[in-house]
């Protein structure tokens, strides 16, 4: 299943499925880097995307020890403030 660093399932996504949009895939794919390469022709640059290439990690919340970070909490990106807040309690007090 594609899936973006952003933890976003583009399978379920009607965009990916219609074949509007292409997956960002793990932050360390080729896939990553096409996508980042596409968006900068288009004058925009997804921060969380940018972020997974350049820390050389896969999936955010996963594998960086940031996750959650300010990136997500400035939005709009697909997990809601809510979920993040959980995220957190759950985590424990390392984040």
């Amino acid at each position: 299943m594609a899936t973006g660093p952003c933890g976003l399932a583009c399978d379920a996504c009607g965009l990916y499925n219609r074949g509007k949009c292409a997956s960002c895939g793990p932050g360390n794919s080729i896939e990553a880097r096409a996508k980042i390469n596409f968006q900068e022709q288009l004058g925009f640059r997804c921060p969380v995307l940018a972020c997974a290439i350049t820390r050389n990690i896969d999936y955010c919340s996963r594998d960086c020890s940031e996750f959650p970070c300010s990136r997500y909490e400035r939005g709009p990106y697909p997990l809601s403030l809510g979920f993040l807040q959980m995220y957190r309690r759950r985590s424990g007090p390392q984040h």
